[in-house]
């Protein structure tokens, strides 16, 4: 018998031991005694912990020098103060710059371009092919036309992205504070509609970028079935939508009051419309195939106008072209990268700051 027992216990001193799980936050439902919006406050401080809940990589081949000169993050008073005294003087800090730009992103991906063309001039100049020089400024004024109406059309895409995210904030900050201040409503309605709101803003965060919304902070905020609707709908952020409008169809409220709730939740819709309108409409294919022919087109032909204007060395001549395209492709590639502005954008932190401020309005 005592043989038996020690098999035993020697069998299970050897199993290994059971992998620890950590358990998943879920939707925190409020007890008898509990607070709805107490048990909202828990759910958002549960979303922080949740794996990968950290802002994703940025995916923009854009040149960051610094993580901080960027739109990858947004900006406090550190980040200012940086950038205007970034090293101390003018003279140091373009220093820097000059020094930096050799191992940037930008120049990374330029450089083959950049290195046929300087070898193009090479080329030139042995074999001393000519064109006009005067020729190649008639040439210029319509190329400098067609590179800015890009990069102003471009730019105006990136400001508009963000103007759309900074009025989606402030609409669900107005409406949370709204719903917070009438008596008519009830804390577990309050803490609802800023459970939906803030799921709002993380699915609206997903399909800036063509993807899934996150369904474990969808399901962390939202009841089972509220998460249910939300993540089976086509556009999981009119699902929340009408989730909240539902909720706050029927209420008590003054007629003020309720024109107003329903005013702020159907400029949220337009405001999602306006994100897929300008997701789905880039500036026309046929122009930039068209100035982007041109571009390369003259590139190709500096070198000959430059080597008919005088320039007396094969170095020489492949220094100022691989110059001058560095300059007119970088600037093409920046237009490129900011063309589709959420990627550049920190839409992370700003679905993260909607979440906070809904929750500080209704707390």
């Amino acid at each position: 018998m005592r043989r038996t027992i020690l098999i035993i216990a020697t069998a299970r001193a050897l199993q290994p031991p059971a992998p620890h799980v950590k358990p998943q936050p879920r939707y925190a439902t409020s007890g008898a005694s509990e607070d709805p919006l107490q048990a909202f406050a828990r759910s958002v401080d549960a979303i922080w912990s949740l794996p990968g809940s950290g802002p994703p990589a940025t995916r923009s081949r854009m040149t960051k020098e610094r993580k901080e000169a960027t739109h990858a993050t947004l900006w406090g008073k550190r980040e200012w103060e940086q950038q205007c005294s970034y090293e101390h003087g003018p003279l140091r800090r373009y220093a820097r710059v000059m020094a930096r730009s050799f191992w940037s992103p930008l120049m990374r991906g330029l450089a083959p371009t950049v290195g046929v063309l300087a070898a193009w001039s090479v080329f030139v100049f042995q074999r001393k092919l000519t064109i006009t020089a005067n020729g190649l400024g008639f040439l210029a004024s319509p190329i400098g036309l067609l590179l800015a109406f890009r990069v102003n059309s471009c730019v105006s895409r990136f400001h508009t992205a963000r103007e759309m995210w900074g009025t989606i904030i402030f609409t669900c900050r107005d409406l949370a504070a709204t719903l917070s201040a009438t008596a008519e409503i009830d804390s577990r309605t309050k803490a609802r509609c800023g459970r939906l709101l803030a799921a709002y803003g993380w699915c609206v965060k997903g399909a800036c970028n063509f993807e899934e919304p996150p369904a474990e902070v969808v399901r962390t905020l939202l009841s089972e079935e509220d998460a249910n609707a939300v993540l089976s709908a086509r556009k999981p952020a009119l699902a929340s939508l009408l989730l909240l409008r539902k909720a706050t169809i029927n209420l008590p409220l003054a007629i003020h009051v309720e024109h107003s709730v329903h005013h702020s939740i159907t400029d949220l819709n337009r405001l999602f419309g306006g994100i897929e309108r300008l997701i789905s409409t880039p500036l026309a294919p046929m122009f930039m195939r068209h100035y982007q022919r041109g571009l390369l087109a003259w590139l190709i032909l500096l070198p000959c106008g430059l080597y008919k204007a005088g320039c007396s060395t094969a170095p020489k001549l492949a220094v100022v072209v691989a110059s001058v395209a560095y300059l007119m492709l970088g600037i093409d590639e920046i237009g490129l990268q900011i063309e589709q502005p959420f990627v550049v954008m920190p839409v992370h932190t700003l679905a993260e700051g909607l979440t906070r401020e809904v929750l500080e309005e209704l707390s």
